[in-house]
């Protein structure tokens, strides 16, 4: 039987039989159950992330000494208000929410071997130590840790000599010499 011989006229009886079937599976299972099946807890639907922050540098850091910190001078998007707290101008990030986190960095590192990493207080945090051989360009770094409530967070040089962080103004605008995102999972 091709599809020009098809009767679509009997097309109504077809969806009767389907609609009938299908009551009648659903009323066999919730009498064999006694209820209608698992009832699963219901999330609010587009709460997006906890937290995040973004924070950067436009300056020269000529000379960061080994346990040298980063330094920041811009405050990005920080959400909620109140997610970190850090000063303008100053190395330490405040966390003052518990979590699960996901930190990234990026460094603009002039000259050659260098290696960063971030500290939680004086620890460094495992897993985020990355470095190279070469410089005049950009390093990144990322971990996801645990962080509590009043956690101070750094970025430091952790290579024997110092090492510094270039930026250059491209077209009167100025080239971000570090950067860090931190994003709280959970």
């Amino acid at each position: 039987m091709g599809f020009d011989s098809f009767d679509r006229s009997k097309k109504g009886l077809t969806n009767k039989r389907i609609s009938r079937i299908q009551e009648d599976c659903e009323g066999s299972c919730i009498e064999k159950n006694g209820r209608q099946g698992l009832q699963v807890p219901q999330e609010p639907v587009g709460t997006g992330l906890p937290g995040s922050a973004y924070i950067y540098d436009t300056t020269a850091q000529p000379a960061i000494p080994n346990n040298g910190q980063v330094t920041f001078n811009t405050n990005g998007n920080i959400t909620p208000a109140g997610f970190v707290t850090h000063v303008p101008g100053t190395a330490p990030i405040i966390i003052n929410q518990t979590g699960t986190y996901l930190i990234t960095y990026e460094v603009f590192v002039t000259g050659g071997p260098n290696a960063f990493a971030l500290f939680n207080g004086n620890n460094q945090i495992a897993g985020s130590n990355y470095g190279d051989n070469a410089g005049n360009s950009t390093k990144n770094g990322q971990v996801i840790t645990t962080l509590n409530a009043l956690d101070v967070l750094t970025l430091r040089n952790i290579y024997i000599n110092p090492i510094a962080l270039l930026n250059v103004t491209i077209g009167n605008v100025s080239v971000i010499s570090a950067s860090i995102v931190i994003l709280r999972l959970a």
